[in-house]
């Protein structure tokens, strides 16, 4: 038995063939520097099994140098030994800065070779997408150019088209590809003059006008009523049609409940133009309530709490005509809540005014 200690060429031949997959980024560096690439580069080893065979497959990934912070990559170690034997010469793997440093004009032998290609953000400004927020997906507009950081990694900043809330600094995996608004508000029974998007499991659609309608009943009534042409304005329905069509499945309930009858504050976000927001403050009446017990024709709960995606009430609130408000033109007629966001907007009980006492007595001349 040999007490010398392993060649370098052994070590590297053990390195080189080892079956162990690098799994952690210090692994993957140990593995790196065994196999003579300089301190802090990568190896990534993967380790599949065809027809009972062991495959290797190694990628090996690096930074530019102190000042370059660009990541490469190699799929196979030749390249990134040529590139290793460059770094080692130049102290960068700068193009620019080997470029600026050539006097012999030969160039050819200052290419990397790196396998990577160059980092390109999926989204655009102005493109529609959905974000991921609490495990739920919801529509947005992306409203910067991406920001790079880490030299491949884009973050974004959005609009949300249901609130028009706005944030910032969000990783691209937590985006998708979204729906075009006319086209969805088409799918929904609406023209391309629409726009509809997602708020969890509930639409919000907006009229060409600028209206906004925070359910798709209210939405579609209010379409058919600008279709069916002026000869159709003024007419009053039938009683039995309208009772019909608020009945709903399963109908609200109008009365058993001690918020029937109160006063609510709703407040939102509407995005007036595309650098400004304004705050809107609305007071309605709670007029209806579906009960979580209440369930539709074919058994299925009457509503699903967005928040907890179990069974729970839910309260239609209708607002006051206000045409003095100052944003008159984006009030909304009505909304439907959840029993936490009526809590939270509830006003106290108004008390009944105190009738003034009149005397009966006559006054004497």
């Amino acid at each position: 038995m040999s007490l010398l200690p392993p060649t370098i060429s052994q070590i590297y031949a053990k390195a080189m063939f080892d079956p162990r997959p690098t799994k952690t980024i210090i692994s993957q560096k140990q593995l790196a520097y065994a196999l003579g690439y300089p301190m802090d580069w990568r190896v990534e080893r993967t380790v599949m099994i065809e027809d009972g065979k062991k495959i290797i497959q190694d990628r090996i990934h690096a930074l530019g140098g102190k000042k370059n912070q660009t990541k490469y990559m190699w799929l196979h170690h030749e390249a990134a030994q040529k590139a290793a034997l460059l770094f080692e010469k130049e102290g960068t793997l700068d193009p620019t800065a080997i470029e600026d440093g050539n006097t012999n004009g030969n160039n050819k032998e200052k290419e990397t070779g790196s396998h990577l290609l160059p980092p390109i953000a999926r989204f655009r400004k102005g493109e529609v997408v959905q974000v991921k927020y609490e495990d739920k997906w919801w529509a947005a507009t992306i409203t910067k150019r991406p920001k790079k950081k880490n030299d491949d990694e884009f973050y974004y900043s959005v609009v949300y088209h249901g609130d028009s809330a706005t944030q910032d600094d969000i990783a691209e995996e937590d985006l998708r590809t979204g729906e075009d608004p006319s086209e969805l508000a088409v799918a929904l029974g609406f023209d391309a003059t629409w726009s509809a998007s997602r708020r969890g499991t509930r639409f919000v659609i907006q009229a060409p006008c600028g209206k906004t309608f925070p359910s798709k009943k209210a939405a579609l009534k209010h379409f058919r009523d600008l279709t069916a042409g002026d000869s159709a304005k003024g007419k009053k329905r039938k009683a039995s049609e309208k009772e019909k069509e608020d009945a709903g499945d399963p109908p609200w309930r109008r009365d058993g409940h001690d918020f029937i009858g109160r006063k609510m504050v709703w407040t939102f976000q509407h995005k007036a133009s595309a650098r400004r927001q304004i705050t809107i403050e609305q007071v309605g009446f709670i007029e209806g309530y579906i009960d979580k017990a209440d369930t539709d024709k074919e058994g299925n709960p009457g509503y699903v709490s967005e928040k907890t995606g179990k069974p729970a009430s839910l309260f239609h609130v209708v607002f006051e005509d206000n045409p003095g408000h100052p944003y008159a033109q984006y009030l909304l007629d009505h909304t439907d809540v959840e029993e936490f966001e009526i809590l939270e907007n509830l006003l106290p009980p108004e008390e009944p005014k105190a009738k003034t006492p009149t005397s009966s007595k006559k006054r004497r001349r």
